[in-house]
């Protein structure tokens, strides 16, 4: 008998209140644990600490050809009760160290260790999302927490 459940999108563990539009800091780790407070007091946080302390060792970013860069930090984590995700951006770009890109975008997404597969369904649109330029400049320029929530749940669904 095969076990049936829903996929989870982004929508389901994004909130607008979770989405920092106009973000600033020196460094991309700056910019991450800025962006990671907006989860601080969400209820699937378990425990504060455990997941912070997770998520700043796990950080990666990735440049596009459009020259700007997308940083996912995440953890998998017994921390957090379901998936949840904190979004932040900077217009003009948090320099990582030693690359010449600027993140314009941080993603920041705590895991629980049973949703391997769904996290990794995430991550995969997000990438596909940000390499397009379509989908980066939709991104870029929504004026609101509610409309950037709007157009990459849109996105999301389109890729």
């Amino acid at each position: 008998m095969e076990r049936q459940r829903s996929m989870i999108t982004i929508g389901d563990i994004l909130l607008p209140e979770h989405i920092l539009l106009d973000l600033k800091a020196g460094t991309h780790i700056q910019a991450t644990a800025k962006v990671a407070e907006l989860l601080e007091s969400d209820e699937r946080v378990n425990d504060w600490d455990r997941f912070y302390d997770g998520l700043i060792d796990g950080s990666a970013c990735m440049a596009n050809e459009h020259g700007s860069a997308l940083c996912i930090a995440h953890v998998r984590t017994h921390a957090v009760s379901s998936m949840i995700m904190a979004v932040g951006r900077s217009s003009e770009g948090i320099p990582i160290q030693g690359d010449s890109a600027r993140v314009r975008l941080i993603f920041v997404i705590g895991v629980p260790v049973a949703l391997a597969s769904d996290y990794l369904r995430i991550i995969g649109a997000l990438a596909r999302i940000f390499r397009t330029e379509k989908g980066e400049q939709a991104l870029l320029t929504a004026e609101t927490p509610e409309e950037f929530f709007e157009r990459l749940c849109t996105l999301e669904m389109e890729m």
